[in-house]
């Protein structure tokens, strides 16, 4: 398990990117495609983290 602390904006883009990424796939590539979907719910359940320190940059 690793932990990845995005801004806001961060989090916005990984998701917009992993949405692309899922609608180049077709039904050949399930297996990718159950687990881009995973990966975007993990995204959509994402949760401020207050212990985290502020983002740099």
């Amino acid at each position: 398990m690793n932990t990845v602390h995005l801004t806001d904006e961060e989090l916005e883009i990984a998701r917009h990117g992993m949405t692309a990424y899922l609608h180049s796939f077709g039904h050949d590539e399930a297996d990718t495609v159950i687990l881009i979907r995973a990966v975007l719910a993990r995204l959509a359940a994402a949760q401020p983290d207050l212990l985290a320190p502020a983002a740099v940059g």
